[in-house]
């Protein structure tokens, strides 16, 4: 039975969000984690990647949003004169994560509020396979490529794509 973490147990979900001088995006990416209907226990694993920005001081006023809402929230980071990179920071915030299924989310998005859960279903109905989703780019014309090519996989691929493009 999934809940609301209390007991100290495993979160069902962890968010992956590594950060950069994110500031501009944070809000919104974070209200978009709050809003979630997915009613399993989830955790915010954050890797600051040196931000040099306020995006630590917006990260752990939702901290305090977060966790009043039931997820956990796991904050790293370092503070070196330079970002190591998206990877180091997404691999980072894995290593702190502890949650049975990863959802990876990048600063500058805004998930839909059903994101969570329908991967989730799907992800327990297939557990050996990457789930992924359509994506809308606001604006529009920005990777125009990729949209296209995301947005036209069939439900049954995004099931069962074999590669990751990130």
């Amino acid at each position: 039975a999934l809940g609301r973490p209390g007991g100290g147990r495993r979160p069902a979900v962890t968010v992956i969000l590594p950060v950069y001088n994110a500031e501009c995006w944070l809000d919104e990416c974070l209200k978009s984690l709050q809003e979630q209907d997915f009613q399993g226990s989830m955790e915010l694993s954050v890797f600051n990647d040196a931000s040099t920005d306020n995006s630590i001081n917006i990260i752990e006023k939702w901290r305090v949003l977060l966790e009043a809402v039931g997820i956990q929230v796991c904050v790293g980071g370092h503070c070196s004169p330079q970002p190591r990179g998206v990877g180091f920071a997404k691999n980072r915030a894995v290593g702190q994560s502890s949650g049975s299924f990863l959802c990876f989310l990048d600063a500058d998005d805004v998930m839909m509020p059903q994101r969570i859960r329908l991967q989730w279903e799907v992800a327990t109905q297939h557990p050996k396979c990457i789930v992924g989703c359509q994506v809308r780019r606001e604006p529009e014309e920005a990777t125009e490529r990729y949209t296209r090519w995301i947005n036209s996989l069939t439900n049954e691929q995004l099931v069962t794509q074999d590669s990751i493009y990130t």
